[in-house]
């Protein structure tokens, strides 16, 4: 079965179109601070530039973005595996390689996720795309990609959880592709609801199986490449160096919910809509609209016009702004920010991606959700401050 996304939203999505990896989006260590799984017997030491091997060999770092001929303006991620030239400064491992990840920047309970990637082949080599709990429990895991690169024409997708006793139980299926999938680019994804797991190559479905028992927590996504451990051994004498596995993008989406039905409504005209103490669903239409939720967790939605989202007063609720245009004349007034937030970057500093969308954080706990618009889309002149 093929797969179709138009009822979903995107969510996230990097084309590495910039000059070098956005570190504020990916991390290059594990959330604990490590570099290596050593209980997968790994060789591999995951480097960047702050790491004392690639500052004295600054070639080794293993981050490159590549413009892609194929499409203007699009860019392609490069991670690179080499020899460690200096094992003393890579753990006692013999290779320098990397590691991406979103852990703290994005993570999405079920969904669509993809990788558009070509795989490196030789022996020992392990590239993969995988997904973890952003709370670091584990398992569950789920496994969108993992190659061994003795054998590029296939690869393997699963899931790690545990059963009803707290036992590690796990579903890993290998897929024959029927090409070598390192001589070009593929994509992986898997979908996940609460019911089932299915994964896709090239937009086809490969696998399915069943949500195991408590797999209903946000995950935050992973790629790399690993070298040797106990899947894959050890690379031989046949294994090139440096290694590379090329990503052009990754990107995550969410099964779109159905809007819920406005209960304020405005007109044509410029209107002045205020909510409840209950959960409000406000819609302004046209015009240029003044509007409030209040008590609740409330939906804002402005219409069409230049509208203004007004947070002035004690609330514990959680709002969502659905149609917020950064830098389009929509603005938002805020005066219950906390003790000595009074300028524009201090409320910067307030706001995080959760889950590829804008979060603002109020002074009593609420907060208000740019629906579609990451931190970095925001700016001075979208703010009110009072």
């Amino acid at each position: 079965m093929s797969l179709n996304l138009d009822s979903y939203t995107l969510t996230f999505s990097d084309e590495f179109t910039g000059s070098y990896l956005d570190t504020s989006v990916w991390g290059t260590k594990y959330w604990w601070g490590g570099r290596t799984l050593s209980t997968n017997g790994e060789m591999q030491y995951f480097a960047d530039r702050s790491t004392a091997v690639v500052q004295k060999y600054p070639h080794l770092d293993p981050f490159r973005i590549d413009q892609d001929q194929n499409q203007a303006g699009d860019g392609i991620l490069t991670i690179r595996a080499s020899v460690s030239p200096e094992t003393g400064l890579t753990e006692n491992l013999p290779y320098v390689s990397g590691l991406i990840t979103t852990h703290g920047t994005f993570s999405q309970t079920y969904g669509y996720f993809e990788i558009s990637a070509q795989v490196p082949s030789g022996q020992g080599l392990w590239p993969a795309f995988w997904m973890l709990p952003q709370s670091g429990n584990w398992p569950p895991e789920i496994d969108v990609l993992e190659l061994l690169g003795h054998d590029p024409t296939t690869y393997y997708v699963g899931s790690h959880w545990k059963d009803a006793s707290g036992q590690h139980v796990y579903d890993t299926q290998s897929y024959a592709a029927g090409v070598d999938l390192s001589q070009g680019f593929h994509s992986y994804g898997t979908l996940w609801t609460a019911d089932a797991i299915t994964f896709y190559l090239d937009g086809q479905e490969v696998y399915t199986m069943q949500t195991p028992a408590g797999m209903d927590e946000p995950m935050y996504l992973l790629a790399g490449l690993a070298v040797g451990g106990n899947w894959p051994g050890a690379p031989d004498a046949s294994t090139q160096f440096p290694a590379e596995f090329q990503i052009d993008y990754i990107r995550a989406w969410a099964l779109s919910a159905t809007t819920p039905e406005p209960t304020i409504v405005g007109g044509s005209g410029a209107d002045t809509l205020s909510g409840s103490q209950q959960d409000d669903v406000i819609f302004g239409y046209g015009g240029n609209d003044w509007l409030e939720g209040l008590r609740g967790n409330d939906t804002l939605n402005g219409g069409s016009g230049i509208d203004k989202f007004v947070y002035r007063t004690a609330s514990s609720g959680h709002d969502i702004i659905l149609d917020f245009e950064p830098n389009g004349g929509n603005l938002v007034q805020v005066s219950k920010l906390a003790a000595g937030v009074k300028n524009f970057s201090q409320l910067y500093r307030n706001i995080n991606d959760v889950s590829g969308e804008a979060v603002l954080k109020l002074a009593d706990g609420g907060t208000v959700t740019f629906v579609g618009v990451r931190k970095a889309q925001l700016a001075y002149d979208d703010f009110l401050i009072l």
